[in-house]
């Protein structure tokens, strides 16, 4: 009798057991469920477009090392910060002609070598200056716009520029940008803007996904330029502007997809691996954005901001 009992009670403490297995199995999996739910609704900003670039092939700079520069004789990594001259096989690197002058005031606290504005002059050399504030040119205010928008800016697509011979940028964080603004020979020039764009910068800035890095508001510009000049038609003309900046992206996103790394650098910007990688040229290893946030491949740290894109439209 009494071994019936125990019998009895061995199996009912068997069924628990595996009523509380079943339990345990079923929450681990409403688990998953929660964390597939919450990835599936996180927002990522579409980068689909870098696809549709007309862009030189870029599979040589994944071979690149740290190299003397032939002219300063300093270690860079894919191009001379300094010098702004492009590293690899000659003919390698695109090089681009603009139908306007691209003056460039950046702010001297910046590093160059962080500085996204950087990638314009190594690829359109000829037709892109850069000063380093307080040194200002004294501009033809007939012949030279300011891109930023002011409470008076007219949109690219809006202005007359039929006379416009040179478009400014601001190459500096948001607090510093209002520093060139005040400066009288920049204050004097007409202001226009571009339409509104979602950046794909991958440094921390608290402002906005509105708010660019300088290449892309430089990109966007003469992007915007050439189809307010031609009809609206646009055949990627000028995509090479982002030749540097669209390898850098994707070098990041495929370092912390491979790694399976947290990018703390900003919320959701790594893409889940199901959604690939945009391009099929970055191959090989790869530091990720320590090569991207510095142009030489040093690690560096970052700015608390991105450089200004004085295309930003916020009005």
């Amino acid at each position: 009798m009494e071994n019936k009992k125990n019998k009895k009670n061995n199996n009912n403490k068997n069924q628990d057991d595996e009523t509380e297995s079943v339990d345990l199995n079923k929450l681990k999996l409403d688990d998953e469920e929660q964390e597939q739910e919450q990835e599936q609704k996180k927002e990522f900003i579409d980068d689909s477009w870098l696809s549709t670039l007309k862009l030189a092939p870029s599979d040589y700079l994944t071979e690149l090392d740290r190299a003397i520069c032939p002219q300063c004789k300093k270690k860079r990594k894919y191009f001379c910060y300094d010098c702004y001259v492009p590293f690899g096989e000659p003919g390698l690197a695109p090089k681009l002609k603009l139908p306007i002058k691209c003056d460039i005031l950046h702010y001297p606290t910046e590093l160059l070598s962080k500085s996204t504005a950087i990638h314009s002059k190594v690829i359109a050399f000829d037709d892109v200056s850069i000063h380093e504030f307080p040194e200002v040119p004294d501009y033809n205010v007939d012949e030279t716009v300011l891109l930023y928008p002011s409470a008076t800016s007219e949109f690219v697509r809006e202005s007359d520029l039929s006379n416009v011979k040179r478009v400014v940028f601001i190459d500096s964080q948001w607090h510093t940008a209002n520093r060139i603004l005040r400066d009288p020979r920049v204050k004097k020039l007409r202001c226009i803007k571009i339409d509104q764009h979602k950046t794909l910068f991958w440094r921390y800035q608290q402002h906005g996904d509105a708010y660019l890095a300088t290449i892309e508001a430089i990109y966007y510009f003469y992007r915007e330029l050439h189809m307010r000049l031609n009809g609206g038609n646009y055949d990627g003309q000028y995509d090479n502007l982002l030749f540097y900046y669209t390898f850098f992206y994707n070098l990041i996103q495929k370092t912390y997809k491979q790694g399976d790394r947290n990018f703390w650098r900003k919320q959701n910007y790594i893409k889940p691996a199901k959604d690939g990688i945009t391009g099929d040229s970055i191959t090989g290893d790869s530091t990720g954005d320590d090569e991207a946030n510095d142009s030489t491949g040093n690690t560096g740290g970052d700015s608390n901001n991105t450089y200004i894109s004085t295309a930003d439209t916020t009005d």
